[in-house]
């Protein structure tokens, strides 16, 4: 089969070579390939970047395959120039045949709010993206070198300079009963209360006279709250009605869950958070947050978002991973 093909097209190759030489200059019109953006839109967003989807058809006349390293694009940001991007999502179109392929390009906040004016003070950001795709067409005589395409694409994108906070952690005890549960199945015979009054000295951040047991060792549900507070210190407005969460404690992961607690404030979100994590996640690290009653964070969330319809009018994912200190309540 691959012989086959190989065949014919020599044959095309030399009978277009033939033609060239013995028709006058003019007669012979060589076809052209198409290339053609079929969709440009954001795709999703974070409180650090933001990703434009790309899908490029291209359609090839010619008995050879097409190959190209991509398009060449150079975004602009409220009129100043921000990044360029080479080489973006190239492919191979074979003979006498269309293909389409599509790509993904994250644009930074942080390289935006360099060069853009009085940028807190903006919502909506025009978005420019000028790209260019040349390729290569088959040596053949009378046909050029390279075809060349130019694009020009326009979008907003939403103004967002985050501060990401969390406030008001507060842990609770398990009850006595809980832990004598837990106890009784790891066949432990440490009274119930002086296990518990371990416990409760780790997350008071004490140290036990005496070592009756590490909690580390149970599997009782402690219960934690705290409020995740997200401000945009641009005007874009960033609403969502539920959020998905996970909370690492100094380098430990503690919890992981899904809040709809979510309230609107002095516009910022404000996320409460009521959830439970077994004593066995009392790492050195998590303990160090209760003995020193502060320590470091990070937390990574996941939201679907409704923005504007400039910029999408469709629900949008937004994810973040923010890191920062705080302190127990």
């Amino acid at each position: 089969m691959q012989d086959a093909t190989l065949k014919r097209m020599r044959r095309a190759i030399v009978l277009i070579a033939l033609l060239a030489c013995v028709l006058p200059a003019g007669a012979l019109s060589f076809p052209t390939p198409t290339a053609t953006l079929t969709r440009f839109e954001v795709s999703s967003i974070s409180l650090r970047d933001v990703t434009f989807l790309f899908e490029l058809t291209v359609k090839n006349p010619y008995p050879v395959p097409l190959s190209f390293s991509g398009m060449n694009l150079a975004f602009k940001v409220e009129g100043a120039q921000v990044f360029t991007a080479q080489s973006q999502g190239g492919f191979s179109v074979p003979g006498n045949g269309t293909k389409a392929n599509t790509f993904n390009v994250t644009l930074a906040y942080d390289a935006v709010i360099k060069v853009v004016k009085d940028y807190a003070s903006k919502d909506l950001l025009d978005t420019v993206i000028d790209g260019t795709l040349v390729i290569p067409l088959p040596r053949l005589p009378g046909v050029p070198g390279t075809y060349s395409f130019s694009y020009s694409l326009q979008k907003k994108i939403p103004a967002i300079k985050p501060k990401v906070s969390v406030l008001d952690f507060s842990v609770k005890p398990p009850t006595r009963d809980q832990v004598k549960n837990a106890l009784v199945k790891k066949g432990s015979s440490v009274d119930a209360g002086k296990a518990l009054g371990a416990l409760q000295n780790v997350l008071q951040g004490k140290k036990p006279a005496t070592a009756v047991i590490d909690p580390a060792d149970m599997d009782v549900p402690v219960s934690v709250s705290f409020t995740i507070a997200l401000a945009n210190e641009a005007r874009a407005e960033l609403s969502f009605p539920k959020l998905g969460y996970e909370l690492v404690v100094n380098g430990d992961r503690l919890v992981t869950g899904e809040s709809t607690s979510i309230t609107r404030e002095a516009g910022r979100s404000l996320i409460t958070v009521v959830s439970t994590f077994s004593s066995r996640s009392l790492s050195k690290n998590v303990r160090a947050l209760f003995s020193s009653r502060k320590g470091d964070f990070r937390l990574r969330g996941t939201a679907s978002v409704k923005l504007p319809d400039e910029i999408s009018t469709a629900p949008l994912p937004l994810a973040f991973d923010e890191a920062g200190s705080f302190s127990m309540k």
